[in-house]
């Protein structure tokens, strides 16, 4: 089967310079290949484009035609690849984002801020959900989601942050319903959770190293899918939240929220959040930055 796009080649190249021996050199390759490209263009269109002789090498008028079409289709190419060289490796255009909402708007507010200081040509477009997403169908360049919102199995996964999760309530709602002071006094008590918690119905909790673990089961009174509002609801004296410990932080600092069970740690509570996209291979530099910029942002 002719390749027609480097049977164009050799011709326009022979047409140019004058002759089948230049031609190859020119290329890099074999006179016999040169030779054999315009055999198989000739047979293709079922024309004569040179009259050779043994001195020279002359276009045929339908030849002459063609070779000017064919220049006209190989410079047009030549844009259409230059075009998209130097989409891939400009730094402008669109970024398509997908993130967890919660924890972006904790951390990732100053990479986005530091990215566009960097490249203002381009636009950031974020989206933020709690929900599983798939990163292809959606049409996003990368994800900075939990790893159980990941739908496609086909995506470059790299771990950003694991946030340990600590129980926490409002000063108010413990010191109306008391202070738990073992796992299992939380029976007893409000307790504020996701509705599509992936730990399960169950909070996993560790006294020491040597601990096995204290199941203890979550009928939780209050859930939502959203840990932004989870967190609001237990400043809101609702109950005890499980939250990451760097989205409480603050409020701990100033004592508008308590940690509970201090003296434990909840061992399927963590949340992993990493970096996903969809290949290693022929990535666009806005999208090459940008996963450098939060590697080394989260490190």
């Amino acid at each position: 089967m002719i390749n027609l796009f480097q049977a164009m080649q050799a011709f326009v190249k022979v047409a140019d310079v004058g002759s089948f021996a230049q031609a190859a050199a020119q290329l890099n390759v074999s006179t016999s290949v040169v030779t054999r490209h315009v055999s198989s263009l000739e047979q293709h269109l079922g024309i004569r484009l040179f009259q050779r002789t043994t001195r020279k090498v002359v276009l045929t008028e339908a030849g002459a035609q063609y070779a000017d079409g064919c220049r006209v289709l190989l410079a047009e190419l030549e844009e259409v690849e230059s075009r998209a060289t130097t989409a891939s490796h400009e730094v402008a255009g669109d970024l398509r984002i997908v993130a967890l909402g919660s924890f972006s708007l904790v951390r990732l507010t100053p990479l986005f801020a530091e990215y566009q200081a960097r490249f203002p040509q381009v636009n950031l477009r974020v989206t933020l959900t709690e929900k599983r997403v798939d990163l292809l169908e959606g049409g996003f360049d990368v994800g900075i989601v939990t790893e159980h919102m990941i739908r496609s199995e086909s995506l470059v996964v790299r771990r950003l942050i694991n946030s340990h999760a600590v129980p926490v309530a409002a000063a108010g709602y413990l010191a109306q319903a008391g202070h738990p002071q073992a796992p299992a006094e939380l029976a007893g008590h409000r307790l504020i959770a996701a509705s599509f918690d992936t730990t399960g119905p169950m909070w996993i909790f560790r006294k020491g190293d040597g601990d096995d673990g204290e199941s203890i089961a979550i009928d939780a009174s209050f859930t939502v899918n959203s840990m932004i509002m989870q967190k609001q609801a237990a400043l809101g004296a609702m109950g005890i939240a499980l939250l990451p410990l760097e989205m409480v932080q603050d409020e701990l600092r100033a004592g508008t929220l308590v940690r509970v069970l201090d003296g434990y740690s909840v061992l399927n509570g963590d949340v992993a959040v990493s970096l996903v996209y969809p290949s290693r291979e022929f990535v666009p530099r806005k999208v090459r930055e940008f996963i450098d910029l939060a590697v080394g942002f989260f490190k």
